[in-house]
């Protein structure tokens, strides 16, 4: 009897652990789509951010287009009063990133590609990356699955700077270049990185990044490793 009740008190135990680790909430990611936040100001208070600021990957917003974008905050109470309100701050988050965007890396609409785009173009911000459009109705069409012309848009920038690509080395690890690297587009450039983790860690330190590619391009000597 003893052993029967030990045997039915250990399943209760079970069954109680798997609940909890059924109903547990997800960890939360680190890992964005688009490029990483480009400002050095909080989105919410728009002070400088320092070494304590807060990055967030956005999810479960209601604005779903919001998820998967990486966002700094100078403190919590800030994350908060963003994510209740996020429609009361993007606007001016984008307005900067307009503002401090390099120049456009495709001359083309992203998606009527035979018309031409310039500095005058309509232009629309997606998970911190600008893109620019020939008209309103391509603007709608992007709206509908932004997802689908940003991995386009990917595609075409390292298609047109894959052949004038002059670093040889990864940017975050030091070693050689092959074929087969990891390629992604960072602040409308292409890096070309040794393996996928590699490149994750790129697009994580966007400044650190290019200035590496360009330090090799004017040939400052030998990439050193840098710091994980």
């Amino acid at each position: 009897m003893k052993i029967a009740r030990s045997f039915l008190s250990s399943c209760a135990l079970l069954v109680a652990f798997a609940g909890l680790a059924l109903t547990a909430p997800p960890a939360a990611t680190t890992s964005f789509t688009g490029d990483a936040y480009p400002l050095d100001t909080c989105a919410v208070s728009g002070e400088k951010l320092g070494k304590d600021a807060v990055t967030v990957v956005l999810s479960n917003m209601k604005d779903k287009n919001l998820n998967g974008t990486q966002m700094k905050f100078c403190c919590e109470k800030c994350v908060a009063s963003f994510k209740a309100d996020p429609s009361k701050y993007m606007p001016k988050v984008e307005e900067q990133i307009i503002k401090t965007a390099g120049t456009y890396p495709l001359g083309t609409c992203l998606v009527m590609t035979d018309e031409a785009v310039d500095a005058g173009s309509k232009t629309v911000v997606f998970h911190n990356r600008v893109y620019k459009f020939c008209c309103k109705k391509c603007i709608a069409r992007f709206e509908k699955d932004p997802t689908k012309f940003q991995t386009a848009y990917e595609a075409q920038v390292i298609e047109k700077q894959k052949a004038t690509y002059k670093a040889a080395k990864c940017p975050v690890s030091g070693e050689a270049i092959k074929a087969d690297s990891a390629d992604v587009v960072i602040s409308g450039r292409l890096v070309r990185c040794c393996c996928p983790k590699c490149a994750e860690k790129a697009k994580a330190d966007p400044k650190g990044t290019l200035a590496n590619i360009d330090a090799q391009v004017a040939g400052a000597g030998n990439v050193e490793k840098r710091a994980n």
